[in-house]
């Protein structure tokens, strides 16, 4: 009799224990599911970048066009990954808002200047960059951190440059934009991979610890009929 009840205990403290271990690891699994999506997301990036660079855009209407229509993609992107593991979502989720809206906003502004531009451009950097370091030191699927907080820096540092340079020319902002896209586009494209492998482990820990408590039990079993 004091045996089962001992059994009884040491199931229920397992059961208290184990349960928001497993709910936790369940929440990364499902967030590292979109590891896929933000390989594409950088892959995307380097190849508009590339475009960016290699074209040498002189038409304000052309790069205002192609950053607007970059805005409003990482923004959706933005939005989709923050609802899933990572800690105050909500910041995450308004940082996707403001870029989707400043996309939009750029795109719909008649006769933009060059100057109007380097300030939408100069701000969306320097916001993505003080995001990215923020998430550096918050978001736990993010490993290793010091390279997210490197491409913070790096594209605060352009936001910074496209700010503080009066009289800024077109095809000096398309430069601009092409190296973030290539920097977002390949801190992007690693992170994916990141989360693949982080993928690959929290299913390979699940297996290994499902087998270990299928042996607990069938241990727990045996104890129970000799007792």
């Amino acid at each position: 009799m004091e045996s089962q009840q001992t059994d009884k205990t040491m199931a229920g403290f397992e059961e208290v224990l184990f349960h928001p271990a497993e709910h936790l690891s369940g929440e990364i699994r499902k967030a590292t599911r979109w590891w896929w999506l933000y390989t594409l997301l950088g892959l995307a990036s380097i190849v508009l970048g590339v475009a960016a660079l290699a074209s040498r855009i002189t038409g304000v209407a052309t790069l205002v066009a192609v950053f607007s229509l970059f805005l409003v993609y990482t923004g959706v992107f933005e939005i989709a990954f923050a609802t899933t593991i990572r800690n105050r979502r909500w910041m995450g989720i308004l940082t996707g808002v403001l870029s989707i809206v400043a996309g939009v906003v750029a795109l719909a502004w008649p006769g933009i200047t060059v100057l109007v531009l380097a300030i939408f451009v100069g701000a969306s950097l320097l916001g993505w960059g003080l995001y990215r370091i923020y998430l550096s030191f918050t978001d736990p699927l993010l490993r290793p951190r010091a390279v997210t907080l490197v491409e913070g820096i790096a594209l605060a540092a352009l936001g910074v440059l496209a700010l503080a340079w009066p009289g800024v020319s077109v095809l000096v902002l398309s430069v601009l934009v092409g190296v973030f896209f290539i920097a977002f586009g390949i801190f992007s494209f690693v992170g994916g991979l990141q989360l693949l492998d982080l993928h690959h482990a929290l299913t390979k820990a699940e297996d290994e610890v499902a087998r270990t408590t299928q042996g607990a039990d069938g241990a727990s079993e045996v104890h129970h009929h000799a007792a």
